[in-house]
């Protein structure tokens, strides 16, 4: 456990020094913000009857926040990989798995600013916490188990990847789709018939419910279990088939998919 810990720390470290992962965590974030509020305030705010539309987007932009910042986790683990830094762990008496636990809590650090910037910023757009000082600690702890979750999915494919450029552009895509397509952006019945299936069925909309219904009040059971379920069903999956990988090939491709060198001319 104590290497987890010292993993963590290492992670919660190269937050600060990570150019990419400040700008997707709070300033990608922020823009949207300004943007979003700008473009769509007064339509939203009118089908809402008056609802202040930095009460929607601010638990919006947390999570978009904390899910973007985990592409950089990605890329970091995607160069350790190809740098052979898991090959070299396998070596010592540290468990394989001690690395990737280490980044998941480290990124822990990286919600409670995302949430802090984003919080504060929102105020100004009409932000508040209305339900209350325990749901609002609440909303704090749901971020945190929201990024620790898209950590392991991102940390997955970054062990996956061939190569940095093969991970961030189906990455980025994956995740533009479930931030346009879930409820956080404009309500539910704005979306087309068709669509409405596929927005109540993202993951998106399950954490960001669940922030909006802490921050301004609402039932808050069922999108609770909806939200656990899917934290234990990505963290599981992607947890699993994460570590899996590093402890049998240290995160590299098999051996078979790699071509044999071309016989040296005499």
């Amino acid at each position: 456990m104590t290497n987890v810990f010292v993993f963590a720390g290492r992670s919660a470290r190269r937050f600060s020094r990570s150019p990419d992962t400040v700008v997707s965590t709070v300033i990608f974030p922020l823009l949207l913000l300004v943007t979003l509020h700008a473009v769509f305030s007064q339509a939203v705010e009118a089908f809402e009857d008056g609802a202040a539309y930095g009460q929607r987007l601010v638990p919006t932009l947390v999570f978009s926040g904390i899910m973007f910042g985990t592409i950089a986790i990605a890329a970091g683990v995607n160069t350790e990989v190809q740098d052979g830094w898991f090959d070299r762990i396998r070596s010592m008496p540290v468990s394989p798995a001690a690395p990737l636990a280490g980044a998941v809590i480290g990124d822990a650090v990286r919600a409670v600013i995302a949430v802090a910037v984003l919080v504060g910023v929102g105020h100004l757009f009409g932000f508040r916490f209305d339900n209350g000082v325990l749901p609002a600690v609440g909303f704090v702890a749901v971020a945190i188990v929201a990024a620790m979750t898209f950590t392991w999915m991102a940390i997955y494919f970054g062990v996956i990847a061939k190569s940095r450029e093969a991970l961030l552009g189906p990455l980025n895509a994956v995740f533009l789709l479930m931030l346009f397509l879930s409820r956080g952006m404009v309500p539910l019945d704005a979306y087309p018939g068709w669509a409405q299936p596929i927005v109540r069925a993202n993951p998106a909309t399950a954490y960001v419910t669940l922030l909006d219904r802490l921050a301004r009040g609402g039932e808050l059971v069922q999108p609770f279990l909806i939200a656990a379920g899917w934290t234990v069903a990505i963290s599981g999956v992607f947890g699993s088939l994460a570590v899996r990988r590093i402890r049998t090939a240290g995160g590299r491709p098999p051996a078979d998919s790699v071509a044999a060198p071309e016989p040296t001319p005499i």
